[in-house]
């Protein structure tokens, strides 16, 4: 019983670092620029550029997935609006991508908030 409570409080500390370590919206346009360069270009990529697009694509997935794109509502009003055929995460990338090349004073501040800030500007509800 010891050991479970001592790899229990070990395994809470570990993902409480984790989880305090946001990606910043520079991290985040690093990673998902290798991601947009795999989509296309047809040039090779290095192994670290590949390992930071699978790793966009996967953050982008979450980020869809996890706020459900359509019903992500804050004070009780819908956040963007996305088409009935929906979003992927090409899609996503590219808008992400481009919100923070226009927007570099938010490089430096939390990448999930610049993500949704660029979805909600790309799918405004009308």
């Amino acid at each position: 019983m010891k050991f479970f409570l001592t790899a229990f409080a070990t395994l809470l500390l570990g993902a409480s670092f984790t989880a305090s370590a946001a990606v910043t919206g520079k991290e985040l346009l690093n990673r998902c620029t290798a991601a947009e360069k795999s989509v296309d270009s047809k040039d090779e990529l290095t192994s670290e550029e590949a390992l930071d697009g699978m790793w966009c694509m996967g953050y982008m997935s979450g980020l869809l997935d996890g706020f459900s794109v359509n019903d992500y509502t804050v004070g009780g009003a819908k956040v963007m609006c996305v088409p009935e055929e929906g979003l992927t995460r090409t899609q996503a990338l590219r808008i992400v991508n481009k919100w923070f090349r226009e927007n570099p004073d938010a490089l430096s501040k939390n990448g999930r908030r610049g993500a949704l800030l660029a979805l909600a500007s790309a799918y405004p509800c009308k």
